[in-house]
């Protein structure tokens, strides 16, 4: 069965648990009145014929049932009506519910860009799937179409049950915080031991507890991104490289750079970006907004073949790439855009860049690597537009 008539039979089930008690008065009201005129000397048929005004009697009790119904039938629409207007002006209450009626679904913690990208994969192939969300402005949009979420941290048992974990089919953590991430992936073991469990880690020495202890398949958006710009580099031989940015995708790439021999500066915005860094050849770095272009100069922009833009910030990256094609127009720039939109415009003239979104990326790797295989998902599966979209 399809998602959306799963979402359909979910709301109509709600809509008749919420009026409960309601049609259960209907019915004894109904039983009621069929024994009354069954009493009277009316067979059945007649008796469920008077019920449903399908025959007419002159008697008092038919003319009672008749006025009587009509203010029952009423209430019952004025009920339905009040109830969808309780969804209309408190959607996310539905939202939380539907997220509770789920079974053999997925379940995503925290809606970070490769969550986005994972619920979009699903949805797209009707698996049902819920979002855990501590910031409710995130999921303003699927509270307003109706899809199963809640507001919550995840960090609580109760946040678990909410959204069924102990029935769900597959659970993908991506939150950015790291005790958070554990916290998580502890508690739903402890509901769930045996359904996939994907979690995004950027930290390599968690990443190999979590996969131990949580027998998590353990994700790193930036490692698999250093790895593509590796490769990306030694394709094109580049020899003197620009880093902006000195977050974990730009610490991956330092070693990897120097350990190909090519020469390298990086900008970022203050001392403190970097001032954990134990390397003595801090020479490397420049300090200040990265489309300066006196800074771009001191950095050797001139010189370099290969700029490497590892913050996902479009707007600082729309004036950076600018600024650097005025002062050099051959080099390979790489940006890391989340944005289809933003990476299309970004590609083409003027701007020429190599768009990589890191959340795609991951998405594809996980699916190839069978990681969505629990919910039907497999290589073969429809893919996005690869590294570079």
């Amino acid at each position: 069965m399809s998602w959306k008539k799963r979402q359909r039979q979910i709301q109509i089930r709600l809509l008749f648990r919420q009026n409960l008690w309601l049609w259960l008065f209907l019915l004894a009201w109904m039983i009621v009145f069929f024994l009354v005129f069954h009493n009277e000397g009316h067979t059945s048929a007649e008796a469920l014929a008077m019920l449903v005004f399908l025959r007419a009697d002159s008697g008092n009790a038919a003319y009672f049932y008749t006025q009587m119904t009509q203010m029952v039938i009423f209430g019952l629409v004025v009920s339905v009506l009040m109830v969808e207007m309780q969804r209309q002006v408190r959607p996310e209450t539905t939202c939380r519910i539907m997220a509770e009626e789920l079974e053999g679904h997925a379940v995503i913690f925290h809606y970070s860009n490769l969550g986005k990208r994972v619920w979009q994969l699903l949805r797209d192939a009707d698996v049902p799937v819920s979002v855990v969300e501590p910031d409710s402005a995130r999921l303003e949009e699927m509270i307003r179409e109706g899809y199963p979420c809640l507001v919550g941290s995840g960090r609580s048992s109760a946040d678990l049950e909410a959204v069924n974990v102990r029935g769900a089919r597959l659970v993908v953590v991506t939150c950015d915080d790291l005790e958070s991430l554990a916290v998580i992936c502890s508690l739903v073991r402890k509901q769930n031991p045996r359904c996939p469990l994907v979690a995004r880690c950027f930290e390599d020495d968690l990443g190999e507890v979590l996969a131990k202890r949580y027998n998590a398949t353990v994700i790193s958006t930036t490692r698999l991104a250093a790895k593509f710009l590796k490769d990306y580099a030694a394709r094109n031989r580049c020899q003197r490289a620009l880093v902006v940015g000195g977050g974990q995708l730009a610490r991956r790439m330092f070693p990897i750079l120097q350990a190909m021999n090519c020469k390298y500066t990086c900008i970022v915005a203050n001392h403190e970006v970097v001032d954990d860094l134990s390397d003595d050849a801090h020479e490397i770095f420049f300090y200040g907004k990265s489309q300066d272009r006196d800074l771009l100069k001191d950095a050797g922009i001139g010189e370099c073949d290969l700029v490497i833009l590892s913050d996902d910030d479009l707007n600082q990256s729309l004036a950076t790439v600018d600024r650097i094609r005025q002062l050099n127009t051959s080099c390979k720039i790489v940006c890391r855009v989340f944005h289809d939109d933003s990476a299309d415009m970004l590609s083409h003239p003027p701007f020429n860049c190599e768009v990589i979104s890191t959340s795609r990326y991951a998405v594809d790797h996980l699916r190839d690597a069978g990681a969505f295989a629990a919910v039907g998902l497999g290589a073969g599966s429809k893919k996005g537009k690869g590294a570079g979209a």
